[in-house]
């Protein structure tokens, strides 16, 4: 790595550093400002329009980690 792409690299993070406290305070505020149950109104028309084409699956997938999970243990 060259001197010019360490410095470019280290502007890069500084710039970070200063825009993150200013993301996080916006952040907040869009938080403390979202009506909740507008947003649910919104999507439930995506969301039960997905579940039709979509169906839930009959179980809830546990069974096919712990299966994951004992290959890779088995091949440990």
């Amino acid at each position: 790595m060259t001197d010019l792409q360490r410095a470019s690299i280290r502007r890069s993070v500084e710039a970070w550093q200063r825009a993150a406290p200013v993301m996080e305070s916006v952040r907040r505020e869009n938080i403390r400002e979202s009506d909740t149950v507008k947003s649910i109104l919104a999507f439930r028309g995506l969301v039960l329009a997905k579940v039709k084409s979509h169906p839930p699956v009959p179980t809830s997938g546990l069974v096919e980690q712990q299966r994951l999970f004992r290959l890779v243990q088995a091949r440990s």
